[in-house]
């Protein structure tokens, strides 16, 4: 990603950084400023319980336990036979939100720009995407410098055009701090923090810049601090809001809303629920709906785009156009491969149902944007349904006769709003008439439009 811009909002709610490339906002990166336990924090914690399904958690001092899968294979030996009081070292990889706890695991990392050093015996390992053998070969051999003591080093894709020199340096810093934070683990006292990798705008800086990005920020201690190690520092002091004034929050707005139109007319759908994301793809106002392959590479760019945004993880599935066979499927799946090329998170591309649904999976890590945006909401629980004015008239309706049936209670006063009390008035008359009791009617304001009261009187 080079010669981008990195705008960082840190007078906001939340600390926000965007990533622009010829005026298009390719990344997202939010942080609550409120929120102690970040993604790739290290805690010596103390375990709390372990159960037999092979899950431990694990109290860091903060108000919930984090949990640690002990038979996951990126586990160490020393792990797999825990008791509830040992006090082990942890590194948060996948941060809570709504009532899911935070994942942790014993297999410590730390990231740099050109490498990730580990807490591993394994072998130094090279980027995939790195493909020129001969580089391949020399980063692995700076690598193996720092492979010794039960830690060991990945070359990031980002050093293959980088200094040699800057890339040993960073290894060595890297190898330097993670044996300080293992040996620090040992000897600190659970719970506690041990070590936070740096601050938002650092990680976000790190995971979405290079050294040609320019960074533009609207706070001067930002601005100071930032401009002694990066040479591209501008401090933004306009009166206009920073991502406004650099066409940002429009962008922004536009990831959430379900519906996202395409250039060549066609649209596609998102849906993220519970269990999975969704994607939906129609051909829209696009001219050229006898051929759907265009649409669909469209949207194959527009998924890519979108899920890194939003910061979509977990299952993910895309139903395209008129897919009609194998040759067409394997196109797709290829263009895709392409489109998630530039995500720093892992996305795996399982492949395509029988029925022509492509099944997707991306690692999550972070809350996703919708959780920093939006609450559920306290009348329809998220289901984004209430009750028709029917069903409603028929509760209360059925509730009247059990009253009036079962109790000693001759007269009823029913609260709700004007629509619901007038349907009431239409369908209430027989029971005044079975059980010779009356029915009372008051109209009131709410904001809940299936809201109601019942109270019983006696006249």
């Amino acid at each position: 990603m080079s010669g981008g811009k990195i705008y960082i909002d840190a007078l906001s709610e939340f600390y926000r950084a965007a990533y622009v490339l010829d005026g298009v906002l390719t990344e997202l990166i939010l942080q609550d400023k409120n929120e102690s336990v970040q993604a790739d924090n290290i805690y010596a914690g103390r375990v709390e319980k372990v159960l037999p399904s092979g899950i431990a958690f694990v109290n860091i001092g903060y108000k919930k336990p984090v949990f640690i899968q002990i038979n996951d294979s990126r586990e160490g030996e020393n792990i797999k036979n825990i008791r509830p009081g040992q006090e082990i070292t942890l590194q948060i990889i996948k941060e809570a939100y709504d009532e899911k706890c935070a994942v942790a695991t014993s297999a410590l990392s730390l990231a740099g720009r050109y490498a990730v050093m580990i807490k591993s015996e394994g072998q130094t390992g090279v980027s995939a995407k790195i493909t020129d053998s001969a580089k391949r070969q020399e980063l692995k051999e700076i690598g193996d410098i720092y492979n010794k003591n039960g830690i060991s080093p990945i070359i990031r894709t980002s050093a293959q055009n980088a200094d040699t020199a800057d890339i040993a340096k960073e290894l060595a810093k890297l190898y330097e701090r993670l044996t300080d934070i293992i040996e620090r683990g040992k000897c600190t006292k659970a719970p506690a923090l041990i070590y936070s990798e740096c601050s938002p705008l650092d990680r976000a800086i790190k995971d979405i810049g290079d050294d040609d990005c320019t960074i533009v920020t609207n706070d001067r201690e930002n601005y100071e601090e930032f401009s002694k190690r990066y040479k591209n520092t501008v401090l933004y002091e306009g009166a206009i809001p920073i991502f406004r004034n650099f066409s940002i929050e429009k962008q922004i707005d536009e990831l959430y809303e379900r519906k996202v139109w395409l250039k060549n007319g066609g649209y596609i759908v998102i849906d993220e629920t519970e269990a999975m994301t969704v994607v939906d793809v129609n051909s829209g106002k696009a001219t050229e709906s006898k051929n759907y392959s265009n649409i669909n590479k469209a949207a194959c760019e527009e998924i890519a785009r979108q899920i890194r945004l939003r910061n979509i993880g977990g299952m993910i599935i895309a139903d395209f156009i008129n897919i009609k066979d194998r040759a067409e499927n394997e196109k797709l799946i290829a263009h895709m491969e392409k489109c998630i090329l530039s995500d720093r998170v892992k996305v795996h591309i399982v492949g395509m149902t029988e029925l022509g649904l492509m099944q997707m999976t991306r690692q999550k890590k972070r809350k996703p944007l919708s959780k920093y945006i939006f609450h559920s909401c306290p009348y329809c629980n998220g289901t984004g349904h209430i009750k028709n004015i029917g069903c409603i008239c028929d509760n209360i309706k059925n509730q009247i006769a059990d009253i009036f049936a079962s109790t000693v209670y001759n007269r009823v006063k029913v609260s709700a709003n004007e629509d619901i009390i007038k349907h009431l008035k239409q369908v209430c008359g027989d029971i005044e008439n079975i059980f010779n009791k009356k029915i009372d009617y008051d109209i009131i304001r709410t904001s809940r439009f299936d809201y109601y009261e019942i109270d019983k009187l006696n006249t």
